[in-house]
């Protein structure tokens, strides 16, 4: 008589298995003959790529370079991520790698030395992925070589099973593979949705092919938030639960600076800052096209259905230190008025909360770090940072606020974080 094998290590070897068979797959994956596009509308268009998809991976808080990070909002189960040293430092980096090497790790998310890393496969298509490698091979600062080593990803046991089960080489052509006509169209932005990755994160699982499923982009995928607390990802159909009631400006506020309708949108999400009116239009009809799809996300905002303009707006519409659209039809722009009126009379510590800003800089935050050193930088300096942070870090995943700050209520918040206000 056979012995009979435990269910948990029968669910272990072929976990096993499949992770063998996988490394003979990446074993063979071609090299695409991609080579880099240094012209300068291919710079222009691999920055505006690599800033949506890739920096907010590849450059920690407090880098100035994409030297690589560990992947804190990814859940602490799967083990310690890390993401890798991009610049042109010679080892530590990508300074001796061939554009082939790079394209491959892109394109299937194979490395240089044969294994599979847990970033995204992407369908780029030739012309993009050659501006992008345009772009990591420009000499902007972001990729000034740095020595920093990025320590190796080492998953749990779990994680190492999860990851092996639902990962495999992407069935992608090594090169003929094309990029739509760009245009306000579906097809557009549905190409520009799977390049900037936005299914793999709105879609609760870990299974990249879930995106095109029953699932696809309705949320509720698990990050850490800037706070060290779990966050799940919004509903991006347009559903009650999800987009119902957007406008075109609405989406693009949200995408581009940050500031969705009576919300700051958290991290990890990025800033999409590169892309311009139309592809901005494309995603949003590519979403407007998806089958609205309910799922209330529990803790994930901001949505509401449509509803009529008001008149009184208070803020006490929001919860304290953490902004998130309510069913009031007040936008932000409307409560940030409103509490910073009269100007002579802003609560700095208020209007602080008020905008999100605690999310990220508290104490314990993500980014408490770094206000703390800004507290140093002149009040004038400081003010223009707050509102365009852009301008001084173009990759920053902090909202443009110029839209919704004046002059004279950003000076009152420099002084007040001079004073070390955030920190107290």
């Amino acid at each position: 008589m056979r012995p009979r094998i435990p269910s948990a290590v029968y669910a272990t070897l072929l976990a096993g298995s499949a992770l063998l068979s996988g490394c003979a797959s990446v074993a063979t994956t071609a090299y695409p003959p991609i080579r880099a596009d240094t012209s300068p509308e291919a710079l222009a268009r691999g920055e505006s790529i690599f800033r949506g998809a890739c920096e907010g991976c590849h450059r920690g808080p407090d880098a100035q370079r994409v030297t690589g990070a560990p992947m804190k909002d990814a859940p602490g189960w799967l083990g310690s991520l890390y993401t890798a040293n991009l610049t042109a430092h010679p080892t530590a980096g990508i300074g001796s790698a061939k554009d082939e090497e790079l394209a491959r790790v892109i394109r299937y998310g194979v490395s240089r030395d044969g294994r599979l890393v847990p970033m995204p496969s992407s369908i780029m298509g030739d012309q993009d992925l050659a501006a992008v490698l345009g772009f990591m091979r420009s000499g902007n600062p972001l990729f000034e070589a740095d020595a920093t080593v990025a320590p190796p990803t080492r998953f749990s046991f779990l994680g190492g099973i999860a990851y092996g089960l639902v990962t495999d080489v992407p069935d992608h052509p090594a090169s003929g593979m094309s990029v739509p006509p760009k245009g306000p169209t579906v097809e557009y932005g549905r190409y520009m949705a799977r390049v900037l990755d936005c299914g793999n994160c709105h879609t609760d699982s870990l299974d990249p092919k879930a995106a095109d499923g029953a699932k696809g982009f309705s949320g509720g995928r698990e990050f850490l938030g800037a706070d060290g607390q779990p966050i799940r990802s919004s509903n991006l159909t347009f559903d009650a639960t999800g987009l119902k009631g957007w406008s075109l400006e609405d989406f693009t506020r949200a995408v581009r600076d940050g500031l969705a309708p009576g919300a700051i949108v958290r991290y990890p999400m990025p800033r999409y800052r590169g892309a311009d009116d139309v592809d901005m239009k494309a995603l949003y009809e590519y979403l407007r096209s998806l089958p609205p799809r309910h799922n209330d996300v529990p803790g994930a905002r901001p949505h509401t259905a449509p509803a009529a303009p008001s008149a009184a707006v208070s803020t006490d519409a929001l919860e304290s230190g953490t902004p998130v659209r309510t069913s009031a039809p007040a936008s932000l722009v409307h409560l940030v008025l409103a509490q910073a009126e009269p100007k002579k009379d802003v609560d700095p510590a208020a209007l602080f909360s008020r905008l999100g800003c605690t999310l990220c800089h508290a104490p314990g935050a993500r980014y408490h770090d770094r206000i703390v050193k800004a507290a140093s930088k002149p009040e004038q300096e400081l003010a223009k940072w707050i509102r365009n942070p852009e301008q001084f870090v173009p990759g920053t995943a902090m909202p443009t606020y110029a839209s919704l700050i004046d002059e004279p209520t950003a000076l009152t918040l420099a002084r007040w974080i001079r004073s070390g206000g955030p920190g107290k």
